[in-house]
């Protein structure tokens, strides 16, 4: 018989499998953590696990969600908050802390192993990776109606400002294939040369005469 819990208890279990979660995925990743391994340092049965979570890679992703809703408030606190011009340094800062940031932190960088990225596809409903998807749209298009507003983003189709973004960031994942050596100088000039064309400063030609 499944044991009933209390809202209290189940808020108290998810949060306790979310930090365990965090914990075990940044230190050994998603491939080499299992259920069995999250249940037990928690404490909880493991059948109680599907109680809350699909997979392993369900609880990932919500993780994985939080962390970078962290990351995306913060960087857009520090670069992209004010009522100000955006200027292309400023943007250029904000495209290459967003690339780093990612590389740096402990959970996000698992997404490096293509085993992972697999995983994720292969695991979640497509409607859950598109809600996802979604969120960068909900993030980036207030940014990009203001910028066209006041004029200084080029008038290009929000989509694809939106995908041009979201093909840095996918790009940033690819470490192995860029290589090493050149690894940190591409992501830089692949920020330099999107703040350079999609930034308008003053004194610019107007962007349909570009």
């Amino acid at each position: 018989m499944v044991k009933r819990f209390s809202e209290s208890e189940k808020e108290s279990i998810r949060s306790k499998l979310i930090a365990v979660g965090r914990e075990l995925f940044a230190e050994r990743g998603l491939q080499k953590t299992g259920v069995a391994e999250i249940t037990s340092r928690a404490g909880i049965a493991q059948g109680t696990f599907y109680l809350f979570f699909e997979s392993k890679e369900a609880l990932f992703f919500e993780i994985l969600q939080r962390e970078e809703e962290s990351i995306r408030t913060s960087l857009f606190d520090e670069h992209l908050s004010g009522d100000g011009r955006v200027t292309r340094e400023g943007f250029e800062r904000f495209l290459t802390d967003s690339l780093f940031s990612i590389r740096r932190h402990p959970l996000i960088r698992h997404l490096y192993d293509e085993r992972t990225m697999e995983s994720l596809f292969r695991k979640l409903p497509p409607e859950t990776l598109a809600a996802h998807a979604s969120k960068d749209e909900e993030t980036l298009l207030p940014f990009i109606d203001r910028g066209r507003r006041e004029g200084w983003l080029v008038p290009a189709e929000p989509s694809a400002i939106v995908n041009l973004i979201r093909s840095a960031v996918l790009l940033s994942f690819q470490r192995e294939r860029i290589g090493e050596p050149s690894y940190d100088a591409t992501l830089r000039l692949l920020a330099h040369c999107i703040a350079c064309g999609l930034i308008l400063e003053e004194g610019d030609n107007d962007a349909s005469s570009r």
